[in-house]
């Protein structure tokens, strides 16, 4: 008998439907499933999906092939989880364009009529009139990510009778992304930025992307704009974030991620009336569809390997995607 080639599963959306697309491309092997960071159960394991620790990472010394529950593969940074270059690298990209872009309308239409305060008002059985509200129709929106998840919000965006979008990506394309209006590349986001009632960073995090909206690029924004982020905290300053939130600068922030995570309990940002936070769960195990995508892309992936194709793509982690 050969040696027996096993897939280490950690994927915690795994249920009876998703495992048995799983099984049915799995030819030849057996699968162990366990928690993230089970180092024993996964020693062994020629291919890995979900993001496991780094502990199992250096513990499996018959690894070929891990494959994330998430789009970022930052966490997988070679030199720190000690991920071998022989290592295939994959990610789930692709999966989260459809979830996370309607989190990014929600904010957006909740912070343009006022959702947040109505809510607190609620909460205090008021009947008030907040004023003064905006809609979504004929806004000037500059999406910073143009990949799967900006471009879908692109899209919903257009829907709604946005005027234009402009779109930054880190290198210039050949085509623009469908729903773009107009493409800039990172060197040039102030460009992009100044006239834009609503920015939102659709970012991976690396050390590209770290510090991106610093104090002077977000007071290049354009007076009142709304700021919104579901790609990684450090991407803005989040000190002269909450400065220019106060002065009115910066209009109204929607955020799913902050910096650090979980935001402490004393951040200024809580009592704000023009800011809405979510516990970086724009992407989470709560949506259903996510969690099918996730496991179908997998599941084709898993059955490339097996027949010996080539990915459709493989990730870098230097990039974080």
């Amino acid at each position: 008998m050969g040696e027996i080639r096993k897939i280490g599963i950690a994927f915690p959306g795994l249920n009876e439907a998703r495992e048995a697309k799983i099984r049915a491309a799995a030819t030849g092997f057996e699968i162990v499933i366990e928690k993230a960071d089970n180092v024993t159960a996964f020693s062994d394991c020629e291919v890995i999906f979900g993001n496991v620790t780094k502990e199992v990472i250096q513990a499996a010394k018959s690894l070929k092939w891990l494959h994330t529950q998430t789009a970022g593969v930052d966490l997988y940074a070679r030199a720190e989880t000690g991920l071998g270059e022989h290592v295939l690298l994959t990610n789930s990209s692709g999966a989260f364009g459809i979830g996370i872009a309607e989190h990014l309308v929600v904010m957006a239409l909740m912070l343009l009529r006022k959702m947040g305060e109505y809510g607190k008002a609620q909460a205090q059985s008021k009947w008030e009139n907040m004023g003064k509200v905006e809609t979504l129709y004929n806004k000037n929106v500059t999406i910073v990510g143009i990949g799967d998840i900006g471009s879908a919000f692109a899209e919903r965006c257009k829907a709604m009778g946005t005027a234009k979008i402009y779109g930054v990506s880190r290198t210039m394309r050949k085509e623009k992304p469908a729903w773009t209006d107009e493409l800039f590349v990172v060197e040039n986001t102030n460009e992009a930025i100044k006239d834009a009632d609503i920015v939102a960073l659709c970012l991976p995090g690396t050390a590209e992307t770290a510090g991106l909206f610093d104090k002077n690029r977000l007071a290049t924004m354009k007076k009142g704009a709304m700021l919104l982020n579901i790609g990684r905290g450090s991407a803005i300053d989040q000190d002269a974030l909450i400065d220019m939130l106060k002065s009115g600068h910066i209009g109204s922030f929607g955020t799913d991620v902050t910096t650090p995570e979980p935001l402490p309990a004393n951040s200024p940002l809580w009592l704000m009336p023009n800011v809405i936070i979510t516990p970086h769960t724009a992407g989470g195990d709560s949506l259903e569809l996510i969690q099918d995508l996730i496991a179908d892309k997998f599941a084709r992936y898993l059955a490339d390997y097996v027949a010996k194709r080539p990915f459709v793509r493989v990730a870098d982690p230097k990039l974080g995607y």
